[in-house]
């Protein structure tokens, strides 16, 4: 089922970004929703695991007197993925094939994928 229009802009707010497109265009969001087998909670933690994706890419550097910590990107990521996954009720969610298989023993963490 798809997303409503409502559901749409709530689900842009609680990953923090607008409704450009520039991050995820509602087809990707609708997908993330599907892969999560409709389940809120857990496709926003999927949103933020694929923000992590490419906040993993990113480097500290300095220059001169000049730091930049693009690291801490990454680990606000996880803090917020770890968050809703947490809320969502889930163990570690793996996508294989298409399906997301679940761990309901052991609690979510992204740290062990990391």
């Amino acid at each position: 089922m798809a997303l409503s229009a409502a559901q749409l802009t709530d689900f842009q707010a609680d990953i923090g970004i607008g409704s450009d497109a520039a991050v995820f265009t509602d087809a990707e969001l609708n997908r993330l929703y599907a892969r999560a087998s409709s389940e809120y909670d857990l496709a926003v933690a999927m949103a933020f695991e694929q923000l992590m994706s490419t906040a993993a890419k990113f480097n500290d550097y300095t220059a001169g007197y000049t730091a930049e910590k693009k690291s801490q990107v990454f680990a606000q990521l996880e803090k917020m993925a770890d968050r809703w996954a947490a809320k969502a009720g889930y163990g570690a969610p793996s996508v294989v094939a298409g399906t997301i298989e679940q761990d309901l023993i052991e609690p979510f963490s992204v740290t062990e994928y990391t």
